[in-house]
């Protein structure tokens, strides 16, 4: 899980980067020419086949730069934000706090009824608040709810949605509203984000982008699966959608210490009082946003990504800036793995020099692995006429292509610690390739046997 978050981030931090088009406004700032800047964005997302992607610079009183680019032609027009979600949730408990209705370092077990969600309704006595929104409560990565338990990692970083989906619970037990009500009322209106939905149906009111996922190196449009409460990704941890032009009145709240959402006090511990996520002391958790020293200056940020979309914001403190990416695609083994680099330059940084076509090189790459594992499941097929003619058997070969190899196809998910139902949901051509061949493997072995011995017996 952690591999695949990493790569999750990294694809988030590409794409926010990726961004040109219409609807500009340029501006000087922090002496990044992002005229040029935009330039290079829009011959990125055109080499790696981004359909669509909106861009937005603020500082606390203006927006320095704004441009989309592809299919998305309003900066106006709302992406599923992912992940990026967690920070509202984040925002929205601070909130509560302020107002005495929520004590961060008190047990989860205070607020709600957590036999609803934990497999051992103790666990809940054993949790605080502070440690969901610190991600270091115990609870694993690709946990639900009804099925939730502290692991060995109690206390230790551990990257899970489950925690701000519990965090939404939370926020609905203390409020008395739906978490969708609660961030509409205390966050969207009063900063005006008209463009923003917590809801299915304001969604489709507001003019959700279509987004979309990449099968063997096309994109393909295709619908997100809104989440419930059996859900890993829930509304609270990653279904919020909104604008750029949104997200940076939402990023100018953060640079004007919190407006009339939350005092200063509670945006410094949503960015600082974190923990760290790795031994190099590089990036560390906090509330809804990471610190990281990645960069050639301290940056706050967080990525987003669902099935069809990805996301990344930044806040950098030196230069009081603020920075929103939004893309309306997932390709998750090749261009998320690209957008940190490209994005680089919106951040003042140097852009790594790659070849202009190593999204098609790439690609290529994965699908020849596909080809070979496809031919390798089917020749036996093929040549199943010439395998009965034979007098001698390659029992060795047959027992390697038809036992050993489908067995490592169908333990992938196992070996790389990731559920399959997650590459299912974002990485589905690889999904197809390991369902379909290793039943063409082991169904002619089957065959085979079955075959051995009805000719044996007569």
């Amino acid at each position: 899980m952690r591999k695949i978050y990493k790569i999750l981030i990294v694809i988030f931090c590409v794409f926010l980067y990726f961004i040109s088009g219409n609807n500009v406004i340029y501006a000087k700032n922090n002496n990044i020419d992002y005229e040029s800047v935009s330039k290079e964005l829009e011959k990125e997302i055109e080499r790696n086949h981004i359909p669509g992607m909106s861009i937005i610079v603020v500082n606390p009183n203006e927006v320095v730069f704004s441009k989309t680019y592809g299919n998305c032609k309003s900066i106006d027009t709302p992406f599923i934000i992912g992940s990026m979600s967690k920070s509202f949730t984040a925002l929205s408990i601070m909130r509560l706090v302020e107002e005495g209705r929520i004590d961060i370092n008190k047990p989860i077990s205070t607020y709600i009824d957590t036999s609803l969600y934990f497999k051992n309704k103790e666990d809940g006595d054993k949790i605080t608040v502070k440690q969901l929104l610190n991600q270091n409560s115990g609870i694993g990565t690709y946990q639900k709810f009804g099925s939730i338990e502290i692991t060995k990692n109690y206390g230790k970083y551990e990257y899970a949605n489950a925690n701000y989906n519990l965090l939404g619970k939370i926020i609905e037990s203390v409020s008395n509203e739906s978490y969708s009500y609660y961030v509409i009322k205390n966050i969207f209106e009063p900063l005006e984000m008209n463009h923003t939905s917590a809801t299915l149906e304001g969604n489709y009111k507001n003019g959700l982008i279509k987004g979309y996922k990449n099968y063997f190196g096309f994109p393909i449009a295709i619908e997100s699966n809104y989440p419930n409460d059996n859900s890993w990704i829930q509304v609270p941890a990653g279904f919020i959608s909104s604008s750029v032009s949104d997200m940076g009145k939402y990023l100018q709240m953060y640079l004007n210490n919190g407006f009339d959402i939350v005092t200063e006090n509670s945006i410094n511990k949503m960015f600082y009082d974190y923990i760290p996520q790795d031994d190099i002391d590089r990036d560390y958790y906090g509330m809804g946003w990471v610190y990281t020293k990645y960069y050639s200056k301290p940056v706050l940020t967080h990525s987003g990504l669902v099935e069809n979309y990805t996301s990344k914001m930044f806040i950098i403190p030196e230069s009081n800036i603020g920075i929103v990416v939004l893309a309306n695609m997932n390709d998750y083994l090749v261009t998320n793995n690209l957008l940190e680099d490209i994005v680089k330059p919106l951040l003042g940084e140097e852009k790594p020099e790659v070849s202009n076509n190593l999204y098609i090189i790439n690609h290529l790459l994965i699908d020849v692995i596909y080809i070979v594992i496809t031919i390798i499941a089917l020749y036996p097929i093929i040549t199943i006429k010439s395998w009965k003619n034979k007098t001698k058997k390659l029992y060795i070969i047959d027992i390697i292509r038809h036992l050993l190899l489908p067995i490592v196809l169908i333990l992938i998910p196992t070996i790389i610690s990731v559920p399959f139902w997650v590459i299912w949901d974002f990485v589905k051509d690889l999904a197809l390739i390991l369902i379909i061949s290793s039943i063409l493997m082991l169904s002619t072995g089957i065959y085979k046997i079955g075959y051995l011995l009805k000719k044996k017996t007569i």
